[in-house]
């Protein structure tokens, strides 16, 4: 089916494209949330009619979500969830879950399809995901799932811990790197 896109979509077109999609996707995704058109003639005129009113409105969500990316990018939210001694959770942290946590702690709305989850949350511990505020605008999180507050502060010394020792095990690489090639140097 041949549609004209309302809103630029990643890996499929930008607005004003005239794409071809899978009929389903059509009606069920891109018409239901009002991202594109049926092609006809009629729709056609009306997009052209309509063009400078839908870019300017495209301009003004980028803008928001751009505000709203700052705000959260870079940001750790909590989990607390039960889990069996092995790790484990007794259910999982879901996209539903954590929409309803954006909302209550940063008061912006999130739709369910817009967290990217590389894997499923199904065990304590970190866990990265993505934010995808507007079609050019992302925001990178990082999740702590424990069982307790205690356990999260654990967690997130231990993390804290092992990068300091990273830095300075890095370091001793760089200080070792150096002298290996002052006596390279001294050789020639």
């Amino acid at each position: 089916m041949k549609v004209l896109l309302l809103e630029k979509i990643k890996k499929l077109g930008n607005i004003g494209d005239l794409v071809d999609v899978k009929d389903g996707y059509a009606r069920n995704y891109l018409f239901t949330r009002k991202k594109a058109l049926r092609f006809t003639k009629e729709n056609e005129e009306r997009f052209e009619a309509e063009k400078e009113i839908i870019e300017k409105a495209n301009v003004e969500k980028n803008k928001l979500a751009t505000k709203d990316s700052k705000k959260i990018n870079g940001k750790t939210l909590m989990f607390i969830r039960q889990a069996g001694d092995d790790g484990k959770l007794y259910g999982s942290v879901t996209n539903k879950d954590i929409a309803s946590t954006f909302k209550s702690e940063f008061l912006i709305e999130v739709s369910v399809e817009n967290i990217i989850i590389n894997e499923k949350i199904k065990e304590i511990g970190f866990h990265d995901i993505v934010v995808e505020l507007h079609a050019e605008v992302d925001a990178k999180l990082r999740l702590i799932v424990a069982r307790s507050k205690e356990e999260a502060k654990n967690i997130l010394d231990n993390e804290k811990k092992q990068a300091q020792e990273k830095n300075i095990d890095d370091k001793k690489a760089d200080n070792k790197a150096e002298v290996v090639l002052e006596n390279d140097i001294e050789l020639n």
